[in-house]
Protein backbone atom coordinates (compact mmCIF):
# COMPACT_ATOMS: atom_id res chain seq x y z
CA UNK A 1 0.00 0.00 0.00
CA UNK A 2 1.68 3.55 -1.25
CA UNK A 3 0.51 6.05 1.12
CA UNK A 4 2.99 8.74 -0.26
CA UNK A 5 1.11 12.17 -0.28
CA UNK A 6 -0.13 13.87 -3.10
CA UNK A 7 1.48 16.66 -4.76
CA UNK A 8 -0.57 19.28 -6.46
CA UNK A 9 1.01 22.05 -8.72
CA UNK A 10 0.68 25.76 -7.34
CA UNK A 11 -0.91 26.59 -11.30
CA UNK A 12 -3.80 23.55 -10.12
CA UNK A 13 -4.21 25.54 -6.89
CA UNK A 14 -4.19 29.03 -8.40
CA UNK A 15 -6.72 27.80 -10.63
CA UNK A 16 -9.09 26.16 -8.57
CA UNK A 17 -9.24 29.08 -5.88
CA UNK A 18 -9.87 31.18 -9.16
CA UNK A 19 -12.77 29.21 -9.92
CA UNK A 20 -14.04 29.34 -6.35
CA UNK A 21 -13.59 33.00 -6.73
CA UNK A 22 -15.95 33.36 -9.74
CA UNK A 23 -18.95 31.68 -7.35
CA UNK A 24 -18.22 28.28 -8.21
CA UNK A 25 -19.65 25.72 -5.18
CA UNK A 26 -16.63 24.11 -3.07
CA UNK A 27 -18.20 20.64 -4.20
CA UNK A 28 -18.23 21.50 -7.68
CA UNK A 29 -14.36 22.56 -7.94
CA UNK A 30 -13.48 19.65 -5.96
CA UNK A 31 -15.53 17.25 -8.19
CA UNK A 32 -13.76 18.36 -11.33
CA UNK A 33 -10.60 18.53 -9.90
CA UNK A 34 -11.06 15.33 -8.03
CA UNK A 35 -9.75 16.70 -4.61
CA UNK A 36 -11.09 16.71 -0.88
CA UNK A 37 -13.58 19.61 -0.33
CA UNK A 38 -11.33 19.83 2.91
CA UNK A 39 -8.21 20.55 1.29
CA UNK A 40 -9.67 23.18 -0.87
CA UNK A 41 -10.70 24.71 2.61
CA UNK A 42 -7.38 24.60 3.61
CA UNK A 43 -6.44 26.64 0.43
CA UNK A 44 -8.84 28.97 0.31
CA UNK A 45 -7.87 30.19 4.03
CA UNK A 46 -4.56 30.51 2.40
CA UNK A 47 -5.26 32.01 -0.87
CA UNK A 48 -7.22 34.85 1.12
CA UNK A 49 -4.48 35.01 3.59
CA UNK A 50 -1.58 35.98 1.14
CA UNK A 51 -3.47 35.97 -2.07
CA UNK A 52 -0.96 35.33 -4.84
CA UNK A 53 2.43 34.90 -2.53
CA UNK A 54 0.52 32.04 -1.53
CA UNK A 55 1.72 28.04 -2.34
CA UNK A 56 5.38 29.12 -2.55
CA UNK A 57 6.32 25.56 -3.26
CA UNK A 58 7.01 22.30 -1.62
CA UNK A 59 9.03 23.47 1.57
CA UNK A 60 8.90 27.09 1.46
CA UNK A 61 5.90 27.49 3.45
CA UNK A 62 7.71 29.72 6.40
CA UNK A 63 10.60 31.24 3.69
CA UNK A 64 8.46 34.82 4.89
CA UNK A 65 11.17 35.40 7.85
CA UNK A 66 14.55 36.14 6.62
CA UNK A 67 16.04 34.60 9.96
CA UNK A 68 14.93 31.07 9.39
CA UNK A 69 17.40 30.95 6.50
CA UNK A 70 20.00 32.31 8.28
CA UNK A 71 18.90 29.59 11.66
CA UNK A 72 18.71 26.72 9.05
CA UNK A 73 22.09 27.45 7.83
CA UNK A 74 23.64 27.73 11.48
CA UNK A 75 22.20 24.47 12.24
CA UNK A 76 23.30 23.10 9.72
CA UNK A 77 27.14 25.03 10.15
CA UNK A 78 27.12 23.62 13.79
CA UNK A 79 26.09 19.89 12.82
CA UNK A 80 28.98 19.65 10.86
CA UNK A 81 31.43 21.06 13.51
CA UNK A 82 30.63 18.64 15.59
CA UNK A 83 30.90 15.66 12.92
CA UNK A 84 34.72 16.93 12.31
CA UNK A 85 35.23 17.36 15.98
CA UNK A 86 34.34 13.67 16.37
CA UNK A 87 36.21 12.69 13.32
CA UNK A 88 39.83 14.91 15.22
CA UNK A 89 39.35 13.35 18.19
CA UNK A 90 39.13 9.51 17.08
CA UNK A 91 42.16 11.07 14.44
CA UNK A 92 43.90 12.02 17.57
CA UNK A 93 44.02 8.60 19.39
CA UNK A 94 44.78 7.00 16.52
CA UNK A 95 47.95 8.92 16.30
CA UNK A 96 48.43 8.00 19.85
CA UNK A 97 49.12 4.19 19.08
CA UNK A 98 51.35 4.67 15.63
CA UNK A 99 54.50 5.25 17.70
CA UNK A 100 53.44 2.79 20.15
CA UNK A 101 54.84 -1.01 20.10
CA UNK A 102 53.08 -3.48 17.92
CA UNK A 103 51.61 -4.95 20.88
CA UNK A 104 49.77 -2.03 22.27
CA UNK A 105 48.40 -1.30 18.79
CA UNK A 106 47.44 -5.09 18.46
CA UNK A 107 45.35 -4.44 22.18
CA UNK A 108 44.27 -1.39 21.26
CA UNK A 109 42.78 -3.23 17.68
CA UNK A 110 41.18 -5.72 19.50
CA UNK A 111 39.17 -3.29 22.11
CA UNK A 112 38.38 -1.05 18.69
CA UNK A 113 36.40 -3.90 17.05
CA UNK A 114 34.87 -5.43 20.38
CA UNK A 115 33.16 -2.14 20.21
CA UNK A 116 32.19 -1.89 16.61
CA UNK A 117 31.19 -6.02 17.52
CA UNK A 118 28.76 -4.57 20.61
CA UNK A 119 27.20 -1.94 18.66
CA UNK A 120 26.31 -3.92 15.35
CA UNK A 121 24.88 -6.83 17.76
CA UNK A 122 22.87 -4.11 19.69
CA UNK A 123 21.79 -3.47 16.46
CA UNK A 124 23.14 -0.03 16.31
CA UNK A 125 24.73 1.73 13.45
CA UNK A 126 27.28 4.04 16.30
CA UNK A 127 30.19 2.77 14.88
CA UNK A 128 32.20 5.58 14.48
CA UNK A 129 30.29 7.13 17.67
CA UNK A 130 31.58 4.27 20.07
CA UNK A 131 35.00 4.84 18.41
CA UNK A 132 34.86 8.86 18.86
CA UNK A 133 34.23 7.96 22.57
CA UNK A 134 36.43 4.95 23.41
CA UNK A 135 38.86 5.82 26.03
CA UNK A 136 42.56 5.34 24.57
CA UNK A 137 43.62 1.71 25.81
CA UNK A 138 46.85 2.57 28.32
CA UNK A 139 50.62 2.30 27.29
CA UNK A 140 51.66 -0.34 29.70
Amino acid sequence: MDLSRAVYSRDLKITAMRALDTGVTNAEVARKYQLSPKLLERWRSEWRAKGELAFPGIGRRGMDAPGLDDARRIAELERKIGQLTMENDFKKSLTAFQGSSPANRRQWRGCLFEEIRKYKAAGENKAVTALCAMPPVSRS
